[in-house]
């Protein structure tokens, strides 16, 4: 089915295509005739539903030999947020030029298991490692063998993070375990006198992991401290 449809062009246009319009490489106004072949986009074997930013449905289209996909339904379907800057008419999937996306948001643990607290800086809240403030990460006590659990789709090579010693708690070494789709992938020994120390673990496109610390007493209070995550 064959439409001509009539838009802005340029950024204009990509601001409309963020809430399900048509994006164009101009910047002034034309009609255009555009073919619509009830196309669907899967990603990762599953379908996508193609809705605006107001849960409308959007249909993509052919245009001079090109599919044209509206922006929001596919990045949110591959995990990126989407902004659109109507001032500067830019659109921005993920983080913005300067920012680092929080790892929780990318790919945050989907559980924890025992002795854990989440910080975020939207919340307000932080723990200190070697009295440096760090927040958007999280803390596992080792008296539990606590754990989190991380759903990666075999999407990453790699995740480098900050790991310390929480000041305040007990202070007791203790062992750092990573495993991926069940086998231990990584392992680093705790000491709580030890400065908070950047880590990087390869993924190697791993479908699951698991942050583990072990090796506390019972009923005491030790945590280590987990910030500033990069997916790659």
């Amino acid at each position: 089915m064959k439409q001509r449809l009539q838009g802005l062009i340029a950024g204009i246009t990509i601001g409309a295509l963020c809430a399900g319009g048509i994006a164009y490489a101009k910047s002034t106004t034309e009609t255009i005739e555009v073919t619509y072949s009830d196309i669907r986009v899967y990603t990762d074997g599953e379908e996508v539903d193609m809705k605006d930013a107001n849960g409308q449905s959007v249909e993509p289209f052919i245009y001079n030999g090109t599919t044209y996909l509206p922006v929001r339904a596919v990045g949110e379907a591959v995990g990126k947020e989407v902004s659109w800057d109507g001032v500067e008419k830019v659109v921005y999937l993920g983080a913005k030029p300067g920012e680092t996306e929080n790892w929780l948001d990318v790919c945050g643990p989907y559980e924890y298991v025992e002795g854990h607290k989440e910080y975020r800086l939207t919340d307000n809240e932080y723990f200190t490692m070697s009295g440096n403030k760090y927040t958007n990460g999280f803390t596992l006590g080792s008296n539990r063998d606590s754990a989190a659990l991380f759903n990666l789709n075999g999407k990453y090579e790699s995740l480098s993070f900050t790991v310390g010693h929480v000041d305040g708690s007990a202070q007791e070494d203790a062992t750092l375990n990573i495993y991926l789709d069940g086998i231990i992938a990584y392992t680093k020994d705790l000491k709580y006198e030890d400065v908070a120390t950047k880590v990087t673990v390869p993924l190697n496109n791993a479908l699951q992991m698991k942050i583990e610390v072990t090796g506390g007493h019972n009923f005491t209070s030790n945590h280590y401290g987990f910030s500033e995550g990069i997916f790659e």
